[in-house]
């Protein structure tokens, strides 16, 4: 009677053991199937991004960031001004930005003042999950702008989509 009992009680234990290990392989395999959240859709009209970085050991300038754009069709124009402040230096910036989307893809041309001077930058960002995204290069002497090293790596720098300022 015992060594029936104890037969009984081995099963049954196998059985919840079974249960809890094949359970935990279902609940792993639904995770992995489940489908990759989607990118913003860049789409015509006015839209606005910020973007802020707090000064760290690595990366000692606290950064700000406003980008007002409107897009219609291919092109893309707006306003752009933000702040950096770090141990050498403090300074604010305003500019104007120019450029084509295609393919979800932003490149422009941004002409900036910044402490008195004018310069101009090529830019490109992307749709990313909940706003756009910089894709920061280095950056390479042009023309008459710096343009991205497109062959070497890039940072990405998250742009939150926020209600944009009145333009009064």
């Amino acid at each position: 009677m015992n060594k029936k009992i104890s037969i009984i009680v081995l099963v049954v234990l196998v059985v919840v053991v079974a249960y809890f290990v094949f359970r935990q392989k279902r609940v792993e395999s639904t995770v992995d199937i489940m489908p990759t959240q989607q990118v913003v859709k860049l789409v015509d009209g006015r839209q606005c991004y910020t973007y802020s970085h707090d000064a760290t050991t690595t990366e000692p300038y606290a950064t700000t960031d406003y980008i007002d754009i409107t897009i219609s069709g291919s092109r893309v124009t707006g306003t752009r001004y933000g702040t950096q402040k770090g141990p050498d230096m403090t300074n604010g910036y305003t500019g104007t930005m120019e450029g084509i989307i295609e393919n979800n893809k932003i490149t422009s041309i941004l002409s900036y003042t910044i402490e008195g001077s004018k310069n101009k930058e090529q830019e490109i960002f992307q749709a990313g999950l909940t706003g756009i995204e910089k894709l920061r290069y280095q950056l390479l002497e042009g023309e008459d702008m710096l343009v991205p090293d497109i062959i070497k790596e890039y940072k990405i720098l998250e742009y939150a989509r926020v209600e944009c300022e009145d333009s009064n």
